[in-house]
């Protein structure tokens, strides 16, 4: 029983460990992006921060007509010289499209020099839903 118990408490601080590891050495989120995210929330101040750094045509209207909570971060990569954050976020209201209200929305945003230079969605987790 002892050894058993033993066991479970190492591999229990093992993955400890590992989480820590991987975000201690994850790729950072660059200011910029942190901005945006802790802007995201509001409509008014998310389209303030996306017009600040994001090119006219870069992220489609669509995001800004809709009430969402505060994106997460899921993942980043860099392809191409341009770093990528997947993002998820939750609408919490939508007049444009009330089906669309309690979804999840995934999208990706490319940064390269300070400034979003690229936009997609991802589409919705876990159905199909329509703006």
């Amino acid at each position: 029983m002892r050894a058993s118990m033993r066991g479970k408490g190492i591999l229990l601080l093992l993955l400890l460990l590992a989480c820590g590891s991987l975000g201690f050495f994850g790729s950072k989120i660059i200011p910029e992006m942190r901005e945006v995210i802790n802007q995201f929330a509001k409509r008014t101040q998310r389209e303030a921060v996306l017009q600040k750094y994001a090119g006219p045509g870069v992220v489609p209207k669509e995001l800004m007509l809709c009430d969402m909570t505060k994106p997460i971060v899921t993942k980043s990569e860099i392809k191409e010289g341009i770093t990528y954050y997947t993002l998820e976020s939750r609408v919490e209201k939508c007049e444009h499209s009330p089906v669309a209200t309690g979804t999840v929305r995934i999208f990706k945003m490319g940064w390269k020099d300070g400034k979003i230079v690229r936009f997609s969605w991802e589409g919705p987790k876990g159905g199909k839903v329509e703006y």
